[in-house]
């Protein structure tokens, strides 16, 4: 009963952490939400008594995934890009062509989902003849998921790359710090911008 609980609250504090994070406009709030809502889908990993993915969860997401936004953020100049048209005219038709046939797919893939692992196929007791969860994890990922796995990190790479592509401006030198001649002091509200 305490288990069903805690599921409920930290699923309702996730969810409501994720719709903090699409609703923010300041993007440094969204970030910091989105490691509140990692936290909380990690406490919902302890709870199902997955432990590796709980850990997985913390040290990848909220860890190496969540400084890679940050250093992205930091990168792109964001004041300018939200100075500039954000709306074009063909973005919201494409959005309502796509709003429904998104809810129709995400409807479809939930009524058809069986829940196998529920009904006897992965149950701890399961996973502790198999060894673990890391070891029937790592059976499974690198096996029958390869694929999908590689895939995401080719995902992942370009992301990178397209992150540092539009961070670098060719030629420009609006990113650099001001080089100050010998004898002359910044005042301090001119230091405070530099930085």
């Amino acid at each position: 009963m305490v288990e069903k609980l805690l599921f409920i609250v930290f699923a309702a504090l996730a969810v409501m952490g994720a719709l903090g994070v699409i609703t923010r406009s300041n993007v440094v709030h969204g970030l910091l939400l989105l490691v509140f809502t990692f936290i909380n889908v990690a406490a919902i990993f302890l709870l199902t008594q997955a432990y590796f993915l709980a850990v997985i969860q913390i040290l990848v997401y909220a860890g190496a995934i969540l400084v890679l936004f940050a250093f992205v953020v930091m990168f792109l100049n964001l004041r300018e890009f939200q100075q500039l048209e954000q709306q074009h005219p063909v973005q919201k038709w494409t959005a309502l062509v796509l709003a429904p046939l998104m809810l129709a797919e995400i409807i479809f893939v939930v009524t058809g989902v069986t829940y196998g692992s529920v009904q006897g196929g992965m149950s701890p007791d399961v996973i502790a003849g198999q060894g673990g969860n890391v070891k029937a994890i790592g059976e499974v990922l690198f096996s029958e998921m390869i694929l999908p796995f590689e895939i995401a990190s080719l995902i992942l790479l370009v992301g990178m790359v397209g992150a540092i592509l539009l961070a670098h401006k060719e030629g420009g030198t609006e990113n650099r710090l001001r080089s100050w001649g010998e004898g002359e002091e910044p005042l301090p509200a001119i230091a405070e911008q530099e930085v």
